[in-house]
């Protein structure tokens, strides 16, 4: 079995070591310890799920306050891989909870246990905010593009993150919750999603490009009727991650199909992305 070289995965961040730095001048180090150590196991279960399933893995982030790992495949795997891998995440603060319960049943209360408790809790509760790319965020538009095209779901789930960043903003500054840690992290998360929303075009046709070389004759097949002179770029703005379209042209006799598979193709292979539906080669029925 081959074994895994973390430190070559392993990316931390210059301003994490004035974070440790400052923990160490203000006596606040044992605490910091302990914070650095969750986000460290959350990220692990990412990056060892990720590379279970033998995903191209880039690094592994250590930030300020948190952590990443970096790979182009989180919208190219199947669904049930890519809950896994960011469930994975989550999933440890479980067994971190269980264990602190059973060291607190043998040595009782102490101020650091009480630390790990805290930071085990918010750390998990943060990463399930609906916000990208937080764990939460990500769920969210797996979940959406159950339902809606790749394209939408995207969408969708950045404008909810935007929304739900500007309510939490409003609430914590009505309430005078706003710390040097809340500005940091706020204004990191609405640069992440600003950046990820300009990149949604790039975002797209990575995936259409992965969607051409797929096999997607498992995938539930849906015919969709769609006018002869639509063009091959305006049928995949709708295609989805959980089925096969099929489209009918209305207006020809006899009526023709056209897989969504061939319009990849005339878009990637030949370039053609104004060709029209009717010109790809079709099948009578």
């Amino acid at each position: 079995m081959k074994v895994l070289k973390f430190h070559d995965y392993i990316h931390i961040h210059p301003l994490f070591f004035l974070l440790a730095l400052s923990a160490l001048l203000t006596g606040a180090i044992y605490e910091f310890i302990v914070l650095f150590s969750i986000v460290f196991v959350h990220e692990l279960g990412h990056f060892l799920m990720a590379k279970r399933f033998e995903w191209r893995v880039e690094k592994m982030e250590i930030w300020l306050f948190g952590g990443a790992v970096v790979s182009e495949e989180h919208n190219t795997r199947p669904f049930r891989e890519q809950m896994m891998v960011v469930m994975a995440g989550p999933f440890q603060h479980l067994w971190i909870f269980v264990l602190l319960m059973t060291i607190q049943s043998i040595i009782g209360v102490h101020p650091l246990l009480d630390a790990a408790f805290f930071y085990n809790g918010v750390i998990f509760l943060f990463n399930m905010l609906p916000v990208w790319p937080l764990d939460g965020g990500k769920l969210l538009f797996y979940l959406l593009n159950r339902f809606f095209a790749f394209r939408m779901s995207l969408a969708v789930a950045l404008s909810l993150s935007l929304l739900f960043m500007a309510i939490a903003g409003c609430w914590m500054f009505t309430g005078g919750r706003w710390t040097l840690a809340a500005i940091l992290l706020t204004a990191f998360l609405i640069i992440e999603n600003i950046l990820e929303w300009k990149r949604k075009s790039y975002t797209m046709m990575r995936y259409l490009l992965y969607c051409t070389y797929q096999d997607r004759e498992t995938l539930k097949t849906k015919y969709v009727n769609v006018h002869k002179e639509t063009l091959v770029r305006d049928v995949l703005k709708n295609i989805h991650s959980n089925r096969r379209h099929k489209y009918v042209l209305k207006h020809t006799n006899p009526f023709y199909i056209v897989d969504e598979q061939e319009c990849l193709r005339a878009f990637f292979e030949q370039k053609k992305p104004h060709l029209r539906v009717r010109d790809i080669a079709e099948t009578a029925i």
